[in-house]
């Protein structure tokens, strides 16, 4: 929410999916992305012709838990693109989704690394320090 809140990206009457049903990423998104009024459908991996849902998404969150899952196909062109995922193969970090395959379609993306989990480090941070003060007055 950080993230589209930063770059406003508007929400409002948008539909949004969410490749992901799990209690820390999916369901809360998904009840985020309500708070400001997006049409909110979840996904997983057993979702009947996935691509053909995540092609309806102006927003897409993929918080699916398999590397480069999300390809161009799954894109709506001009869709912004948030990838949740974190996967590790060898020495190396991907998303779920995969960039290169689908930044030239679009219209806004964030990497991994140095998207979502950047953000999400600075948020926590934030937090802690707010905690902190509350309790030294």
């Amino acid at each position: 929410m950080e993230i589209l809140r930063f770059y406003e990206i508007p929400m409002k009457s948008k539909e949004a999916v969410i490749i992901g049903r799990s209690m820390v990423v999916g369901k809360p998104n998904a009840m985020l992305l309500l708070d400001e009024n997006a049409t909110v459908t979840i996904c997983h991996s057993k979702t009947a012709d996935l691509p053909g849902v995540c092609r309806r998404a102006d927003i897409l969150v993929a918080a699916i838990g398999k590397a480069k899952m999300i390809t161009a196909d799954y894109i709506k062109p001009g869709a912004v693109v948030m990838d949740v995922g974190i996967n590790v193969e060898g020495d190396k970090l991907f998303g779920d989704v995969d960039f290169e395959a689908v930044k030239e379609k679009a219209g806004a993306i964030t990497p991994v690394p140095g998207g979502v989990g950047t953000v999400t480090t600075r948020v926590l941070l934030k937090h802690v320090i707010k905690a902190c003060k509350l309790q030294n007055p």
